[in-house]
């Protein structure tokens, strides 16, 4: 960097160079330090004290999320079992056969012996 002469004139960028030149001092950094230093112990800790602020409404929120997906779920899971039970004992018609005549299907197979149980009680 010493070999760069910016201005094209020896003197200008000896005087350019003494301008911008880091202070020479040890006294200068200690300064510059403790100046620095104080700064940083004054400002608020930054984005993370945002958490704090937010903690309790986010779990609250969480906390209905996870209740509603449960509802969801039951619902969802309860409406599919209604839908089931509706198609396994609703009267079937076989084409020009009255519905009182069709034959209803039975809980006759090992699958179905837990609805058996569950219906007997």
């Amino acid at each position: 960097m010493s070999d760069l002469n910016l201005f094209g004139d020896d003197e200008t960028t000896r005087g350019m160079r003494g301008l911008y030149a880091a202070p020479s001092g040890q006294a200068y950094w200690n300064e510059l330090e403790s100046r620095i230093m104080a700064r940083v112990a004054e400002v608020e800790l930054g984005w993370w004290t945002e958490f704090d602020r937010w903690l309790k409404p986010a779990l609250f929120t969480a906390a209905a999320l996870v209740i509603m997906a449960g509802v969801a779920m039951f619902r969802t899971g309860q409406s599919r079992n209604n839908a089931d039970l509706e198609d396994l004992f609703a009267p079937t018609s076989v084409a020009g056969a009255p519905v009182e005549a069709t034959a209803r299907p039975t809980l006759q197979g090992p699958r179905d012996a837990a609805l058996r149980f569950i219906l007997s009680r």
